[in-house]
């Protein structure tokens, strides 16, 4: 390879390196949200519990009691860097087979 095919295989690499690493977190989010939704079921009230919350995901992620665990470190492992101003405990319920925060609190 001669010096021009070189620098412009650099180029080409560094170009491709930045999109990769400018898209990565949007990509990581999605993946996060679509396990999250994947998670949230319930046949009862009793099996919806709040798996916490972050920026942008939500204040309140409320997923099956058996997904708690596994959804907050997904949840955690991400580098948010907006911030939520959350109020109170909102207590989740069982609608529709989705875990949902209960408007009577």
């Amino acid at each position: 390879m001669n010096k021009k095919h070189i620098i412009i295989t650099l180029i080409i690499l560094i170009i491709t390196t930045g999109t990769f690493f400018i898209y990565l977190p949007k990509i990581k989010e999605l993946q996060i949200k679509n396990e999250i939704n994947k998670a949230n079921y319930c046949s009862i009230n009793s099996d919806c519990q709040d798996a916490g919350g972050k920026c942008p995901f939500g204040c309140y992620i409320f997923v099956n009691k058996n997904e708690v665990e596994k959804t907050s470190e997904l949840i955690n492992s991400y580098n948010s860097n907006c911030v939520y101003d959350c109020v109170g405990n909102i207590t989740p319920i069982c609608k529709n087979n989705k875990c949902v925060a209960n408007n009577l609190n």
